[in-house]
């Protein structure tokens, strides 16, 4: 690619970004000069987008080495150009597991995985409701190795004669969520098998299954993973904005979101992950610790009451009990997302009563003494 084309393009893309900034009226009086970089990022990558050619998205990049939309430019350039895509990288050494048997006699326990306690920084550094980073002191805990399954509310109702509520906002055709009733977790708006996740569930369901859990194991200890135990198992020992190789140039191999054949207008249309709904766990790589979907396919319920923000938080990545707590902390996004919502400090918070054909759960457990 020649060096003037490249330069030429980066002069483009700049003056196009400061005309849209001016035109809108966001210019300083005093001139460019004080104009807010990240406004002329997001002007610059919208044009980049417009051109959509391998010379459009280089520019980006060495115009904005650090921009707000580096990762998605990359994707994109490597689509365009697989010539100057780096070399893969090797995948991680798998953490040593620790699979852990159905407790006593309860045959309705889902299999868990050990994680190992250890030191992590919750968050990042883009500040907003993904900030301040924290330091976290995690103790060791189990986690389900997959999200609780259609099969796994089918029994729970059968047994405890229970019956979530038949309503949840599902995806329409036009790409907008809006509530059906009828909808729930085995008629979620796409086809579902026992295997699949389920989705359609409130937190107030996800706690009702975790109680019946609890009966069903006299050892007990079930629960709802804490956001900062979420984060931290979903990170599988990689500190990395994506936590697999490759980054979001490689999402569409590594997780479930809304690749170029969804339809949704905030699509990745850099690639194409194969799948325009939730999947059984097996068919994407499981994470350095063996836990399947963490990042992707469906958002998941974690125990936390709603803050704006990390400030505040604990140390020992215990759940926030304090804050908004008429809403819930959300993560792990799901298969209609783009990559920003993918990266693995993501964050969002919902009534804790909303059902949605993009939200389900998985369980955590307490270590038993001397486990």
């Amino acid at each position: 690619m020649a060096t003037n084309r490249v330069d030429t393009m980066r002069y483009l893309i700049l003056a196009s970004a400061v005309a849209l900034m001016a035109s809108a009226g966001i210019a300083a009086a005093q001139g460019t000069r004080q104009i807010d970089r990240s406004g002329v990022d997001r002007a610059a990558w919208e044009f980049a987008q417009e051109l959509n050619t391998a010379d459009a998205f280089q520019a980006y990049l060495e115009s904005f080495p650090d921009g707000l939309f580096r990762d998605e430019a990359e994707a994109q350039l490597f689509a365009l150009r697989p010539d100057l895509a780096p070399e893969p990288q090797p995948e991680p050494p798998r953490t040593s597991l620790v699979i852990v048997p159905p407790h006593g006699d309860c045959t309705v326990c889902p299999r868990v995985i050990r994680i190992p306690g250890g030191e992590t920084v919750l968050g990042s550094e883009q500040g907003g409701a993904e900030g301040p980073r924290t330091v976290q002191t995690i103790a060791s805990f189990e986690i389900a190795a997959t999200e609780i399954t259609v099969g796994d509310m089918r029994a729970f109702e059968e047994a405890t004669g229970t019956r979530t509520r038949r309503s949840c906002f599902v995806w329409t055709e036009q790409g907008r969520l809006r509530s059906r009733d009828g909808a729930y977790w085995g008629a979620p708006g796409y086809d579902v098998t026992d295997d699949h996740p389920a989705a359609c569930i409130s937190w107030d369901d996800a706690m009702a299954y975790v109680d019946w859990l609890n009966t069903e194991d006299a050892s007990g200890g079930w629960r709802l993973p804490s956001e900062a135990e979420f984060e931290y198992a979903a990170r599988g020992s990689l500190d990395l904005e994506y936590p697999w190789p490759g980054g979001a140039s490689a999402i569409c191999q590594r997780v479930n979101g809304a690749g170029a054949e969804s339809r949704f207008r905030h699509r990745n249309t850099a690639c194409d992950d194969g799948t325009e709904a939730p999947v059984p766990a097996g068919v994407f790589p499981v994470n350095p610790y063996g836990l399947s979907h963490m990042i992707g396919n469906l958002w998941e319920w974690t125990a936390d009451c709603w803050n704006g923000s990390h400030r505040g938080a604990t140390a020992d990545g215990a759940a926030r009990t304090t804050g908004t707590c008429s809403s819930r902390v959300l993560r792990g996004g799901s298969w209609d997302d783009p990559p920003e919502n993918l990266r693995v400090s993501y964050r969002v918070g919902i009534p804790k009563t909303r059902r949605q054909a993009n939200v389900g759960f998985r369980v955590a457990r307490d270590l038993a003494p001397g486990g």
